[in-house]
């Protein structure tokens, strides 16, 4: 592996990607609709920027070309239509093949099982992992089960800033194996240089499994700050991602809100939880070490921005 394009690079998750290649010395280009202006702070120095569309098959062939690796990132099914995804998909394994793509490493973004579940998102990245691991291309899917970052994002960074609450959809009692970005990033460049990966569906998660009142203390730890948790309603959680996601749509508002509460339903009430990996087996196969959420927390104080920006 030395050439590694990195498609959905604008992301939070192909940022992190990015920045992880480049500490690890390939020489790394990326694709977007808009690569304009795309800034990677601490990635490579130089990144080949490509402007690319997976839903325009003509610009796919100039995109891959001379590349041997490609990081895949696709948006997800609960926000964007289904089978627009899949085609893009199909679109990039056409050229792929034809450019002699030696490896895609595809994060998946999600837990995903074996089998469906019923669930648009979940399904459509089953269906996915189906295609690139029948491709004749050697492939990985890396399926992440929660990103640690997701506890700074809009839906609960108000309640801690505010409340000193972690107010998540989480029930009390659910084992959650929270990873972070980068080592989802690192976790990547693992496996796309191992050939037993090829082929295999790894679910990944965190060095730990913590429940509720867990996560929230080792965030008070590394904040200094008494943290405490509470369940967010589904309902309500449902609700707000809705009307984030599809501000301007009653029709997108409620297939959102459906899907979500149907999917955060069973990643509550599933036996085992989605949410919970044992990352025993894993770390022996591909050996790392992972971050735990206090360690990351010390890194990523949002208390700490507040005081900061109150002061300028």
């Amino acid at each position: 592996m030395q050439n590694v394009l990195v498609i959905g690079a604008s992301g939070t998750q192909g940022r992190a990607q990015v920045r992880a290649l480049g500490q690890a010395g390939y020489a790394v280009s990326v694709m977007s609709r808009r690569p304009e202006g795309l800034n990677f702070a601490g990635g490579p120095a130089a990144v080949r920027a490509i402007q690319g569309d997976l839903s325009q098959p003509a610009g796919l062939p100039a995109a891959v070309a001379g590349v041997d690796t490609v990081f895949l990132n696709l948006p997800s099914a609960s926000f964007n239509p289904p089978e627009d995804i899949l085609e893009g998909c199909r679109n990039l394994l056409g050229a792929a093949q034809v450019a002699g793509v030696q490896r895609i490493v595809f994060n998946a973004s999600l837990y995903v099982g074996d089998a469906p579940v019923g669930h648009v998102a979940h399904d459509n990245r089953l269906e996915i992992i189906h295609l690139l691991l029948s491709s004749g291309i050697p492939a990985t899917a890396v399926c992440p089960v929660i990103f640690m970052e997701n506890l700074l994002q809009d839906w609960a960074l108000p309640q801690l800033l505010s409340r000193n609450c972690l107010w998540y959809p989480h029930g009390s009692a659910l084992p959650v194996s929270w990873i972070t970005l980068d080592d989802v990033a690192r976790i990547m460049i693992r496996v796309a240089r191992c050939d037993r990966a090829v082929g295999k569906r790894l679910v990944v998660g965190g060095p730990q499994a913590l429940r509720g009142e867990e996560t929230a203390a080792a965030l008070g730890r590394a904040w200094g700050r008494d943290i405490h948790f509470e369940s967010r309603p589904l309902e309500d959680f449902a609700d707000a991602m809705a009307r984030l996601f599809a501000p301007d749509s009653a029709a997108g508002q409620s297939r959102i809100h459906a899907d979500l509460l149907r999917v955060y339903r069973w990643y509550n009430e599933r036996q085992p939880s989605p949410f919970t990996v044992d990352m025993s087996r894993f770390l022996a196969e591909y050996p790392m070490t992972l971050t735990s959420v206090e360690e990351w927390a010390r890194q990523h104080n949002p208390f700490a921005t507040v005081h900061e920006g109150a002061s300028t």
